[in-house]
């Protein structure tokens, strides 16, 4: 199966780019299934069709979908709310405060991001489109798997030993506070394996892109750049750029003609720095783009006759290499200054902090037995070196 991801600034358009890609692979006879996980939907109404929480038939091979908050923190969230809404309420929380406290903040777009897990491990589907929530969200979302991964690891073995420690001493409640169930740790456990599984897949190359959808602006440039950078840095793929609303050439009228300059200009800069990520274009339209038909001439415009579903950059962005007798981890960190970056190894794992973003990187046995000898940036990539007594 095949899997893009849209994401990009609030009011981009990567709704619209991503219902028209899903028509255009439908179209070229993919099986493809278009699922929306930001809790905005608007999907729906770039289909003008009403969506739901299962695949809704749009036309041949395409299905579309909205992911319905509720449900999906029902399926695989309520044991865990149902310890935690407990725990709040023996704190003195008010009981429908404590209810709202046990649903984390972000579980709504990572529940839904367990739709591609499903779809991918059903077969049903050629190709999965996913209409992500705007590039802030996104990057706290994709940085799950590793927040996960910590929290598995550090915390939960030594807090369910203690809980099991107790229960056997027959004791139900320490200062009021209520012991967690084994029933607990296993929802725990299944949601962990389930945002490892996910993270495995969304960082195959061969499996998946993002696509980060801009518009020609400098606000907006700017931070297309910041995310392309984070998301190198947690190691998901991006093969291309679509860079939305460009005036046609058939607008000739001299009151855009600041504006066709300005969007020139920031094109050929886009052209430069994110090389060698092509860079989409997709023409502002004369209407409002709402309905399959204008979505099928969308998606044939932006992709030139091509089907979307092939991988237009293959660069990964993290692998290592032997170099002599060390090992080098090389991370494609655009963007980034040197003093931007902290590097800390502990034990088994790496952890590189970039702004407000960190990344913890689990080391592999040959790796995590070495030094680090040193870090360089250079050419937009950091390159760690691991050496013995070092």
């Amino acid at each position: 199966m095949r899997i893009i991801l849209f994401t990009g600034k609030g009011g981009v358009g990567k709704t619209t780019i991503a219902a028209a890609t899903a028509t255009r692979t439908a179209q070229l006879g993919h099986k493809t299934l278009v699922i929306s996980t930001d809790a905005a939907h608007s999907l729906g109404d770039s289909f003008d069709v009403q969506l739901g929480n299962s695949p809704t038939r749009i036309s041949d091979n395409l299905w579309a979908q909205e992911v319905n908050v509720l449900e999906e923190i029902t399926a695989n969230w309520q044991t865990i709310q149902n310890y935690m809404a407990s725990f709040f309420r023996s704190t003195g929380v008010d009981d429908i405060l404590a209810e709202e406290m046990a649903i984390l903040p972000g579980l709504d777009e990572l529940f839904g991001l367990f739709h591609i897990h499903k779809a991918h491990q059903s077969g049903t589907y050629d190709c999965l489109i996913v209409d992500c929530a705007p590039t802030g969200q996104t990057l706290q979302l994709l940085s799950m798997p590793e927040v996960a991964r910590w929290w598995m690891q550090k915390f939960f073995p030594v807090e369910r030993k203690i809980a099991k420690t107790l229960r056997a001493m027959r004791k139900k409640k320490i200062m009021s506070i209520p012991i967690p169930e084994d029933s607990v740790y296993a929802s725990i456990q299944q949601l962990y394996d389930n945002v490892g599984a996910l993270k495995e897949t969304l960082a195959e190359p061969g499996t998946t892109s993002v696509r980060i959808v801009l518009n020609p602006e400098k606000i907006v440039l700017e931070e297309t750049q910041r995310a392309y950078t984070y998301l190198n840095l947690y190691g998901y793929p991006v093969d291309c750029v679509i860079a939305n609303r460009i005036l046609p050439d058939e607008v000739t009228d001299s009151y855009f003609s600041t504006w066709r300059k300005s969007q020139r200009g920031y094109m050929a800069k886009m052209e430069s720095i994110f090389s060698p990520l092509p860079v989409l274009q997709s023409k502002l339209m004369r209407s409002e783009i709402v309905g399959r038909k204008l979505l099928v001439q969308l998606g044939r415009d932006i992709y030139s006759g091509q089907d979307p579903t092939k991988v237009y950059c293959d660069q990964r962005p993290q692998k290592i290499i032997r170099d002599k007798q060390a090992y080098v981890l090389v991370l494609k960190l655009p963007f980034v200054k040197k003093a931007e970056v902290n590097i800390l190894k502990n034990a088994h794992q790496l952890t590189i902090q970039i702004g407000n973003y960190r990344r913890d990187i689990l080391l592999p046995s040959a790796l995590s037995l070495l030094d680090v000898e040193k870090a360089t940036l250079k050419a937009d990539e950091l390159r760690v070196t691991f050496l013995k007594g070092a």
